[in-house]
């Protein structure tokens, strides 16, 4: 590819001046300063440019020091001064003829070059899927950088020692004249040193970097530089992170042909290449690969046929968080079959949609995704229930990123219709200890109290009071009874509770006062499935007939109709139920 080369002595050149902290081989001492291995590994972005200039400083590094002819011609091409600095342009010089006697090369032949040269020092940091078909990384990286040089910017009058190698340094792509301080270099017997960009050295120090005194003007046929996009900036989205950039005036379909867009997360060591925007007018980039919350940096070139150009600045930003659960979420059961879940949407936010998930205890192992509903949508009507199970919904709000903290809510669904009264009846009174009626006193008399708490105050009342259930003989016991209806149980919500007192009572000795502690059911506070027990509320009753305390049982609304209540004394059950018969 043929290149006209102008040279603009009115720009300004590059001076980094630089203070070497190691003593280089073969030359007048210089102050040192004691080499930091950690320091110097983040005195650069670990992006695709600098590590391109790091890998090229290498072999600069490593070919000097073996060839004398190459040293020789760096220093001499140096003080020729071509564009009026002390630079040498790789371009020119790749071609070169240097001594193949002095290289480790076994096949190098007469007509050894610095490319073949610095070809056999170089060593990737990308591995070898970076290597490219032209089979040259040297051609590969005149291609990407034709600005590429080698350059001594100071002192390169006093490289008279033909032994002496100097320190080689490269200027990253985040240099900043004002406020960089240090930048790495890498000295002959292989140590990474730092550098002081501010004061400049006693030595020569060889830096590689881009040419900015000369314009390489391409022929009209032969590839373009395309211009270099700016302003890249980010904003958050539903999805993800959208780019924006900026392209100057001059960018068209005869120079740009799209951009490369790369991107590093905080986890990752390096930036990679992410997506390929094709198209000039194309200036914005979603990317909803991310993780919620997330840290992501990016970096934007523009490319054209086999040339790219100089990147945009560096943007660091954040992910978009999850979505906001749902405001409130309640399971409400209205009939037998029939359990109604209501939700209030968080709509201060975008939602894609509102997921229930649905767990019938001992059926399923885990929850299972029952019904999607539209962010307009805040209530759904469940029919399919398993009686005597305890099912738990879920509820989240989703967006792209995933999904919201979950609210819950649950049932146990009870055997009876609680859209309609159901009586309970006393079928059947057992007990095992005969203490608690002496032969002498006769049959078993038996006063039952049931006790509720009203839910809203948590206020206990009486439903019956001194229920009398008499045994008809003294020889069993166990009596079964008929017509003893407790009440007509409709409670307007399925955990309530029912709480049964039972004394054996005597005549004609007495009142018997009982403090008792009136059990009611409350969901735990994040409603995950549990219900707190039969929390107590202290209420005093009166029996009036003092007799044996049997003490206290509970039932649930949501237990079997029939069941036997157990108490703590004298072995005493009592069994309850729908119906007497």
């Amino acid at each position: 590819m043929k290149r006209t080369i102008n040279i603009n002595l009115f720009l300004t050149g590059i001076i980094l001046v630089l203070y070497i902290v190691t003593i280089p081989a073969g030359c007048e001492r210089t102050e040192l300063r004691s080499d930091n291995s950690q320091k110097t590994g983040g005195l650069f972005e670990k992006n695709g440019y600098n590590l391109d200039m790091q890998d090229f400083s290498l072999a600069v590094t490593s070919a000097i020091k073996e060839n004398k002819s190459f040293r020789n011609l760096v220093k001499e091409e140096a003080l020729k001064m071509f564009d009026g600095d002390y630079d040498v342009l790789l371009s020119n010089i790749v071609n070169y003829r240097v001594d193949p006697a002095q290289s480790s090369v076994k096949s190098a032949g007469e007509n050894f070059c610095v490319r073949d040269l610095l070809q056999s020092h170089f060593k990737s940091s990308l591995g070898p899927a970076e290597k490219k078909s032209s089979g040259s990384v040297i051609d590969d990286l005149i291609s990407k950088y034709p600005y590429l040089q080698i350059s001594v910017p100071v002192n390169a009058e006093k490289w008279v020692n033909e032994t002496y190698v100097p320190v080689v340094t490269f200027i990253p792509l985040e240099f900043d004249e004002a406020t960089t301080e240090e930048v790495v270099g890498y000295t002959s017997d292989g140590s990474t040193v730092v550098l002081d960009a501010v004061n400049p050295p006693e030595d020569p120090v060889i830096v590689i970097s881009m040419n900015e005194r000369i314009e390489i003007i391409e022929e009209p046929k032969g590839p373009v530089l395309p211009p270099a996009p700016y302003n890249l900036t980010g904003v958050l989205t539903e999805s993800g992170i959208r780019l924006n950039w900026v392209m100057p005036d001059t960018a068209n379909v005869n120079n740009t042909t799209g951009y490369y867009v790369y991107r590093k997360s905080s986890s990752d060591s390096y930036f990679a290449l992410m997506s390929t925007v094709i198209g000039v007018n194309n200036r914005s980039y979603d990317d909803n690969n991310v993780v919620s919350q997330k840290s992501y940096s990016y970096y934007v070139l523009a490319y054209y046929e086999s040339e790219i150009s100089s990147p945009t600045n560096y943007l660091t930003i954040s992910a978009p968080p999850l979505p906001k659960p749902v405001l409130s979420f309640d399971a409400i059961q209205h009939a037998k079959s029939i359990v109604e879940l209501r939700w209030q949407n968080d709509n201060t936010q975008y939602i894609m949609e509102t997921r229930v998930y649905k767990n019938v205890v001992g059926v399923n192992p885990d929850y299972v995704l029952y019904k999607t509903f539209t962010s307009g949508q805040y209530d759904y009507f469940d029919t399919d229930i398993a009686i005597g199970k305890k099912t738990i919904y879920k509820v989240v709000h989703v967006t792209p990123l995933g999904e919201s903290n979950p609210k819950y809510d649950f049932i146990q669904a009870p055997y009876r219709d609680i859209s309609q009264d159901s009586p309970v009846y006393i079928k059947q009174i057992k007990f095992t200890d005969w203490k608690i009626e002496s032969w002498i006193a006769g049959k078993p008399e038996f006063y039952i109290t049931v006790t509720n708490v009203e839910p809203v105050n948590k206020n206990p009342f009486k439903v019956q009071d001194q229920i009398n259930c008499m045994f008809s003989k003294r020889s069993k016991v166990s009596q079964v009874f008929t017509g003893v209806k407790v009440l007509d149980w409709q409670p307007g919500f399925w955990y309530d509770m029912l709480t049964f007192t039972a004394e054996e009572y005597d005549r004609p000795s007495g009142k018997l006062t009982v403090k008792i502690g009136v059990g009611f059911n409350a969901k735990d506070t994040l409603k995950l499935g549990f219900l707190q027990g039969t929390a107590g509320v202290d209420y005093e009753i009166e029996f009036q007939n003092k007799g044996e305390k049997c003490g206290s049982s509970y039932f649930d609304y949501f237990d079997n109709p029939e069941s036997w209540l157990i108490f703590p004394n004298y072995g005493v059950q009592i069994l309850v139920s729908e119906s007497d018969i």
